[in-house]
C-alpha cells in the first residue's frame, strides 16, 4: 500500500458531501470527497512548484482539521516527509525537533500557532498557512497556495501520475517524535505499508453510514492511523478540537466512531459525578449516583445481571448514552493503560469501549475486537502482527506496523529493533492461551525501594485518580524506605468542595492543608493500601498546586506525566516529605 493507492481508491470509490467537517463559529463547514482530492492535488502541484525535493522534510503545526489531511497527503504524494508538531508543543520542543529533522517548509493554522511560528520564523525556509489568518511577512496564503497549484498542474498535467508512480510502499511517509516521558524525543520513520497496512482489515466492521468524532490531535500516531483508515474507507470524520463543546456536538451529529486516550474518559466520568453531586432532587442524586456505583462494580451476579443492570440501564444509562448522541458503536481506547474501574464503568453503562494499545514505533497493533473482548486486556494482535515476550515479560512485536527506525538515531533504532525485527516496546505482559495480551506497566517505570522491592505505580496512580479531588497522581519513592505520592489537584472540583464545606474563605493551600482534606486523602490511602502489597504502601502525600502542562514540559502530548522532570521540578517537595536537606 501507499498514499497514491488510497487516494486512488478514494477517488474512485466514494463521493460524500460532508466527508471532512470542521467546527467554526458554531457551525459545521463541509467539505467533500471531490473537493478533498481536487485542493490535495493542488497542493501538491504547488508543493512541487515550491521546489520540494523528494525526501524533504515539510511540519505541520495545527490543529486537526479537513486542511491538516490535506497537506498531510499533499506533501507525502509530492515526495515529501511529513512532520507532525502539536498545536501546543512547548517552543524547546519545537527547535530541537525543526533542527533535527531539518525541516524546510512549515504548514500552520490558528492563532497560538501563527504566534509561535512568529517567535521561530527563522528557522524556517518557506511558511504556507493552512487559513488566512497569518498576516506574517513571507507567509503564503492557503488559497493564494492552491491557485499557485493549480497553475503548475495546467502546465504538468502528467506530474500528479508520474509522483504517484515513484513512491513505495518502504519509502518513509512521516516522521513522528516519541512523547519521550524520559529523555530527548525521538524522530520514529514511519512508511507508508507502516501506516496503511490495517486499512485492508475491516475488523470493526466499518460502514459508510458509520461518523467519526474526532478529538486527538492528528500529530499523534494512533489518531493519525485511524483516521487514515476511516477516510479510505469513505466515512464522514468530523473535527473537534474543544472538548467542553463534546457533548452539544454528540447530541447534534450523533457519531458512531471515536478513539480516545484514558485520560478523556476519565475527565468526561468526573464532569458526569460533578453534575450529579450539584442535582437538588435527593432521589435523582441517589439513583444517579446508585447507578454509576453499580456501572463501576466488575462482580457479577445473576441478581445484578437480571434486575440490577437492566434497571439502571432504563433509568440512567440510556437518557445518558442519548446525551452523548445514542448511536455509538466503537469506541476504541488506547495511548495508556485503561483502568479497570473507568473500563467497567463505560462497558456497563452500554458504552462500546475497545481498549487498544500500540506506540508511536509499532503504530497500533493490538486491540479488543466485536466479539473478541476481555475486560482488562488490551486485546489480540491484529492481522499480520505478531506478539511474543521476552526477557522480565517485555512484549515485543513484529510485523508491517513496526518502524524503520529513529531518524539520524542508529543506535537508539539498534535497541529498539533487534537482529530477527522485533520491536522492543518496553511494556511489561502477559499473554493468555487465547492469545489475549494483558499490560502489567512499564518494565524501566518500575522502580525499586531502598527495601529491594519493586513498585509500578501506575497501578496506585489510577487508584488515587478515583478521587475528585485528584487530577493528576505521581507515586515516588525510589532508592528510599517508603512510598509517597505527589497529588495535582482537580481545581473545578476543589471550588466545588469548598463551597460544600462552606470553606470558601480559605486560600486554595489552605483548604488543601485543612483537617477536612487532609481526613479524606488519609481514607483514600488507607483504603489503596488494603489492595496493595504492603512495601507497596503510599505513606504520605503532598499536594501541588502547580498543574503539570504539555507547554511547561512536564507532560507529554498523550497528557502522560513525564517522571524525571517532575521530580527534578519538584526536588523541594520530594526533599520535604522524605526530610532530606536539598541542596
Amino acid at each position: 500500500h501507499t498514499f497514491a493507492e488510497v487516494i486512488q481508491h478514494i477517488e474512485e470509490n466514494y463521493s460524500n458531501p460532508k466527508a471532512f467537517n470542521s467546527l467554526e463559529n458554531d457551525h459545521w463547514r463541509h467539505i467533500s470527497t471531490e473537493s478533498f482530492i481536487f485542493d490535495l492535488k493542488r497542493l501538491t502541484h504547488a508543493l512541487v512548484s515550491f521546489g520540494l525535493r523528494r525526501g524533504d522534510k515539510v511540519g505541520i503545526l495545527a490543529k486537526s482539521s479537513p486542511e491538516w489531511n490535506i497537506a498531510d497527503f499533499a506533501i507525502i504524494m509530492a515526495g515529501g516527509i511529513t512532520v507532525p508538531l502539536f498545536a501546543r508543543i512547548s517552543d524547546e520542543s519545537l527547535i530541537y525537533e525543526v533542527a533535527q529533522a531539518n525541516i524546510r517548509f512549515l504548514f500552520v493554522q490558528g492563532e497560538k500557532q501563527w504566534d509561535l511560528y512568529d517567535k521561530h520564523r527563522n528557522l524556517f525556509e518557506k511558511v504556507i498557512g493552512l487559513d488566512d489568518l497569518g498576516d506574517v511577512a513571507g507567509a503564503m496564503k492557503y488559497h493564494e497556495f492552491l491557485q499557485m497549484g493549480e497553475l503548475f498542474w495546467e502546465k504538468n498535467p502528467k506530474l500528479w501520475d508520474e509522483l504517484a508512480h515513484k513512491l513505495n510502499s518502504d519509502d518513509v511517509a512521516t516522521i513522528i517524535y516519541t512523547s519521550g516521558a524520559t529523555g530527548i524525543p525521538k524522530g520514529v520513520e514511519i512508511t507508508h505499508k507502516n501506516l496503511c497496512h490495517l486499512i485492508s482489515f475491516p475488523v470493526f466492521g466499518w460502514r459508510k453510514s458509520d461518523s467519526y468524532l474526532s478529538i486527538l490531535p492528528l500529530a499523534h500516531v494512533f489518531a493519525r492511523q485511524i483516521n487514515l483508515i476511516l477516510i479510505a474507507w469513505g466515512i464522514s470524520v468530523y473535527y473537534l478540537n474543544d472538548l467542553s463543546r463534546m457533548v452539544p456536538v454528540c447530541r447534534e451529529i450523533k457519531p458512531s466512531l471515536m478513539i480516545v486516550v484514558p485520560r478523556v474518559l476519565e475527565k468526561i466520568l468526573s464532569a458526569m459525578e460533578a453534575k450529579i453531586a450539584s442535582v437538588k432532587n435527593r432521589f435523582t442524586r441517589w439513583l444517579a449516583t446508585w447507578a454509576f456505583n453499580l456501572a463501576k462494580d466488575p462482580n457479577e451476579s445473576l441478581l445484578k445481571r437480571f434486575i440490577l443492570r437492566p434497571i439502571a440501564n432504563l433509568l440512567v444509562y440510556t437518557p445518558l448514552r442519548r446525551t452523548f448522541g445514542g448511536k455509538w458503536r466503537v469506541i476504541i481506547c488506547g495511548g495508556a493503560a485503561l483502568d479497570q474501574e473507568l473500563n467497567h464503568f463505560y462497558v456497563h453503562a452500554g458504552f462500546p469501549i475497545y481498549e487498544g494499545w500500540g506506540l508511536t514505533e509499532g503504530s497500533t497493533p493490538i486491540v479488543n475486537t466485536p466479539g473478541k473482548v476481555k475486560l482488562g486486556f488490551i486485546g489480540r494482535p491484529l492481522p499480520g502482527i505478531k506478539v511474543k515476550l521476552a526477557e522480565k515479560d517485555e512484549v515485543l512485536i513484529g510485523g508491517p506496523t513496526v518502524m524503520k527506525g529513529y531518524y539520524r538515531n542508529p543506535g537508539a533504532t539498534q535497541e529498539a529493533i533487534d537482529e530477527e525485527g522485533w520491536l522492543h516496546t518496553g511494556d511489561k505482559g502477559a499473554i493468555d492461551e487465547e492469545g489475549f495480551v494483558r499490560l502489567i506497566g512499564r518494565v524501566k517505570e518500575q522502580f525499586k525501594l531502598s527495601s529491594g522491592e519493586y513498585l509500578v505505580p501506575s497501578r496506585i496512580e489510577h487508584m488515587l485518580c478515583q478521587n475528585p479531588l485528584i487530577d493528576m497522581a505521581m507515586v515516588i519513592g525510589e532508592k528510599r524506605k517508603y512510598a509517597s505520592c505527589l497529588l495535582f489537584p482537580d481545581m473545578g472540583a476543589l471550588k466545588r468542595i469548598q463551597k460544600e464545606q462552606k470553606m470558601e474563605d480559605l486560600s486554595d493551600e489552605e483548604f488543601l492543608k485543612s483537617p477536612y482534606v487532609v481526613e479524606e486523602i488519609e481514607k483514600l490511602l488507607e483504603k489503596i493500601n488494603k489492595r496493595i502489597n504492603s512495601w507497596e504502601r503510599v505513606v504520605k502525600h503532598r499536594f501541588i498546586l502547580e498543574a503539570p502542562t504539555i507547554e511547561g514540559g512536564e507532560m507529554t502530548p498523550t497528557l502522560q506525566l513525564k517522571r524525571d522532570i517532575i521530580l527534578q521540578k519538584f526536588q523541594d517537595v520530594v526533599s520535604n516529605i522524605y526530610g532530606e536537606k536539598t541542596t
